[in-house]
């Protein structure tokens, strides 16, 4: 039982000394901080979206345009358009990807920070226990 209590003493001792005060601004500083986590989180969500139904779109064009090419329904400009349409599929497949990569490192972050933003209150609650014995 000494010894735990020794561990809690310690433990106690190691949280610093900061003021009611200068935590209450820390909370309110974390939450805000974790609000704009959670804007820029459903902003990116919209991007990915929006990307990956580009790309669907750009398939469904290429198939089209592949099928008139069969036809040989084009003429020369025509033509060299059509060939332009792997790139841009290629190019908005790259764009969904890194949007997609954002997404996942950003939910990570705000994920992160929330459990920053609990073990924060957690602390601010032991140290208060600890003051009221």
């Amino acid at each position: 039982m000494a010894k735990e209590s020794d561990i809690k003493k310690g433990l106690l001792g190691q949280m610093g000394s900061a003021s009611e005060g200068k935590r209450q601004k820390d909370a309110e500083l974390a939450q805000k901080i974790i609000e704009k986590e959670k804007a820029r989180l459903r902003r990116t969500k919209w991007e990915v979206i929006i990307a990956w139904v580009l790309v669907v779109i750009c398939f469904v064009i290429g198939a089209v345009v592949e099928r008139l090419r069969m036809d040989q329904y084009f003429n020369e400009v025509e033509l060299i358009w059509s060939h332009c349409l792997p790139v841009i599929l290629r190019a908005l497949l790259l764009i969904a990807v890194i949007f997609t990569v954002l997404l996942y490192t950003r939910s990570r972050t705000s994920t992160i920070r929330q459990i920053q933003a609990r073990l924060a209150n957690i602390e601010a609650l032991i140290k208060r226990m600890a003051n009221d014995h």
